[in-house]
């Protein structure tokens, strides 16, 4: 387990150091008995370990064949982000005051049921509820007071930040290109709408792919052979939904971002979940 906090703690500082967002003096309590030792809360089971730091900062790391977690590259953080959208329509993600992260519940050593709350700037404050039930994660949260902002142009989001999961691959030559073409082409994302329609697309797709065929994405199952066989599920509660996004115009193997975001208008309290699990 040590070498499984250390992974998650090289991976916590490497995310703070490309945001560009420094570590400060955080206010989340954390743990002082192993496993989670110096982290907020954590889990683990054969199939995956979780964890969030002082700072706020959420991983999932699927256990590989070895039974230790894969790679840090491969590690996917799990952003809180409260966004904010003009009236032009741009979405931007407000930054969160870490030293402004506060939490009233004991400390436990084993995630079970938590909550934090924190601000952005303009001052306005969030909640976030984490929850562990039968080796299933659920997160959920809600804006709190708008601040000096705008309450109507806000919205709270989770961001799980897929990277690539081929970043070792070498395709200098045609017959490494036809086994790298071969591997991408099975792996898959099963997608299910809020309508019931379901439809698998190969990791070789634009992420176009997804949206065209239609909102409100209720769950989506990725597949991905360099998680080792450990299929990753993801579940909108009702009330909430989720959509797909690259940081470019690429293939979903490039790296894409699953947004969810609970309906404000009619989850108010922020009961609305997204709920994950690995096996």
């Amino acid at each position: 387990m040590t070498n499984h906090r250390l992974l998650t703690g090289i991976l916590a500082s490497l995310t703070l150091y490309g945001s560009g967002i420094l570590p400060v003096s955080a206010q989340l309590p954390t743990v002082v008995t192993k496993p989670w030792q110096g982290y907020y809360t954590g889990f683990a089971n054969r199939h995956f370990q979780f964890t969030v730091t002082s700072d706020g900062l959420i991983t999932l790391a699927p256990i590989g064949d070895k039974g230790e977690p894969v790679a840090k590259k491969l590690a996917v953080p799990i952003d809180i982000a409260i966004q904010e959208t003009a009236p032009d329509g741009k979405v931007t993600t407000k930054k969160i005051k870490l030293e402004s992260l506060k939490s009233t519940d004991p400390v436990a050593d084993n995630l079970v049921k938590t909550t934090f709350t924190g601000k952005i700037t303009g001052d306005a404050s969030f909640e976030v509820t984490i929850e562990q039930q039968r080796n299933v994660i659920s997160i959920g949260g809600c804006i709190l007071d708008p601040g000096t902002l705008k309450k109507d142009q806000l919205r709270f989001a989770i961001l799980v930040k897929f990277p690539n999961p081929y970043y070792s691959a070498i395709t200098t030559g045609k017959k490494e290109e036809k086994a790298f073409e071969k591997i991408v082409s099975k792996d898959r994302i099963d997608i299910k709408w809020a309508d019931g329609k379901r439809k698998k697309f190969a990791l070789d797709e634009k992420v176009d792919a997804i949206t065209k065929e239609g909102a409100g994405i209720v769950s989506a199952e990725i597949d991905i052979s360099a998680y080792k066989g450990q299929k990753i599920m993801f579940v909108s509660s009702p009330n909430s939904s989720m959509t797909f996004s690259t940081d470019q115009v690429t293939p979903l193997y490039g790296g894409f971002t699953i947004v969810w975001t609970p309906d404000a208008n009619k989850d108010p309290d922020g009961k609305a979940r997204l709920s994950f699990e690995v096996k």
